[in-house]
């Protein structure tokens, strides 16, 4: 058995390719999106759980997991770290499938949401997060919540969250993405956004036409760079990953 730590489209690639190939595949996620996005593929074991490290033990033992693919988010950094440490102490090859990383123009690049913050609120105008709902709580408590604009996944758990920070109706935009530039101009113009931030998550997460979008309407974009993690065993392409499977296995 695979084990394919995913909850992203890149994930579900990663799992389709390995069931073509014949494998045995189970995936990991951690929201009821990231299952959603699995789909229904029969042949393909999907797990949902947040996983410890006693908890992944388990399921390497109980599964028979002979290889670990990391397909995770590029900020997901605390499960990456824990699949690294016990690929290691357990001996079981891991393969790190990693976004190719863009270089973007004209934008305000920062090191993690507090230092977003910092520069944010002393500015004046409204600003759309297209973080996801992890981190709202940073921005609610250093920014005020009538600039705050959350476009987050329309899921009653993202929704109550939202809510519960503070967030009104009117300041939720619940809408599951990638957009194309042109809608994202569009959800931008409607509600006078004058800062945008967003992650480095690659051509995969629709960052491109975030913020060509934004760019183009004179908005300033603020960058969160991806966090600083060594990865072990880096791919870029799917196809050589399944091809060192193969020579492991």
């Amino acid at each position: 058995m695979i084990l394919v730590l995913g909850g992203t489209k890149d994930g579900r690639n990663i799992a389709k390719k390995l069931l073509d190939e014949d494998y045995e595949v189970i995936v990991t996620v951690t929201t009821e999106y990231g299952q959603e996005i699995m789909g229904n593929n029969e042949g393909i074991k999907v797990l949902k759980d947040r996983l410890d490290q006693v908890k992944l033990k388990e399921l390497i033992i109980n599964e028979d997991i002979k290889v670990i693919i990391d397909g995770t988010h590029p900020y997901a950094i605390e499960i990456s770290k824990l699949a690294m440490e016990i690929s290691k102490k357990m001996k079981i090859p891991y393969f790190r499938f990693e976004r190719e990383a863009v270089v973007y123009k004209n934008v305000i690049e920062v090191e993690g949401f507090k230092e977003a913050t910092e520069i944010l609120k002393d500015t004046r105008g409204n600003i759309v997060l297209t973080t996801g709902s992890k981190n709202l709580d940073i921005f609610v408590e250093n920014i005020e919540k009538n600039r705050i604009y959350a476009r987050v996944l329309p899921t009653s758990e993202v929704i109550e969250k939202c809510e519960g920070l503070g967030i009104n109706a009117g300041h939720i935009i619940g809408i599951q993405g990638p957009f194309s530039k042109e809608l994202n101009k569009a959800l931008f113009h409607k509600y006078s956004i004058k800062y945008m931030v967003t992650k480095e998550s690659g051509d995969t997460g629709g960052t491109l036409e975030k913020i060509g979008g934004a760019l183009e309407l004179g908005i300033k974009v603020v960058l969160i760079k991806r966090p600083n993690i060594v990865y072990k065993n880096v791919f870029n392409n799917i196809d050589e990953i399944i091809k060192k499977i193969k020579e492991e296995l």
